[in-house]
């Protein structure tokens, strides 16, 4: 049995609704975890094998932990409101998480709505030497996560296996077997999930889950990673420190990783 896990404020889902049952593979259920009874799916009623329920709180990571808790499937899918997989994303991803070993989680490559990759590639000149500044003598891994506390995406341009072990999964779209669901609230704050999924990656690998990225499986989003500097950043670095603590990286090179974000967004103005 698969089961899809939503958190959302609810509204137009079509375009992630379409995409999911529109696979290779159809789940046999979609949870939609919604913060209580005034919010609402348009047209739920269209999806057979749609399940709302209630948080009775707003927080992307509550909401999802609740829908969870909910889940009946062995294989149970995290996704976000606004991603939508390919048609055979599903079905790869259950294949691989099938060939890896049991204690195993599996997302897809993130393209944006104009088919690139989400995430950079690997970059020389300068950017190599602040690869070094947040990441010491590692300096860029694909899929890592830095002694900053910032990340690496996967750009499958980059790598030359099919499925890739990373330290962290973008937090849009993880498969997961059921077993291996974290299900206590470990996120700090209400409201915008910053960094949830370093924070949700790092508790998977204590908890001796490993992390991989399947290049042959698909999702899009029309998100940018980039923040917007005014109204995200602060609230960025305070979660951010949050886990930086946590993992015990580096205060310092975290701070230096905003430092040359900052300038570098001021000169693309």
């Amino acid at each position: 049995m698969i089961s899809v896990v939503i958190a959302s404020l609810g509204g137009d889902l079509f375009n992630t609704l379409d995409s999911v049952n529109a696979g290779s593979i159809c789940p046999d259920e979609i949870i939609v975890c919604l913060p209580n009874d005034t919010h609402s799916v348009k047209d739920a009623l269209k999806y057979k094998n749609l399940v709302i329920v209630y948080a009775e709180q707003y927080g992307q990571v509550y909401q999802r932990i609740v829908g969870f808790k909910h889940a009946k499937g062995d294989y149970v899918l995290q996704l976000d409101d606004d991603i939508f997989i390919d048609r055979g994303c599903l079905e790869q991803l259950i294949a691989s998480l099938q060939e890896l070993p049991t204690s195993s989680t599996v997302s897809p490559c993130l393209f944006n709505t104009n088919n690139r990759p989400l995430y950079e590639r690997k970059k020389d000149g300068l950017l190599s030497i602040y690869y070094r500044l947040i990441n010491g003598n590692t300096g860029y891994k694909s899929g890592g996560i830095t002694l900053a506390g910032t990340n690496f995406g996967v750009n499958p341009n980059d790598v030359s296996s099919d499925i890739v072990e990373v330290d962290w999964q973008p937090g849009g779209c993880v498969l997961h077997r059921r077993n291996n669901l974290i299900l206590e609230d470990y996120y700090p704050n209400k409201g915008k999930a910053y960094c949830e999924d370093l924070v949700h990656s790092f508790l998977l690998k204590e908890s001796c889950v490993d992390l991989f990225v399947d290049t042959r499986a698909k999702c899009t989003t029309p998100l940018n990673p980039k923040l917007s500097l005014l109204k995200e950043i602060v609230p960025d670095i305070k979660i951010r420190l949050y886990f930086v603590k946590m993992a015990k990286l580096s205060v310092t090179r975290m701070l230096i990783h905003y430092i040359v974000y900052i300038i570098r967004s001021i000169k693309l103005k």
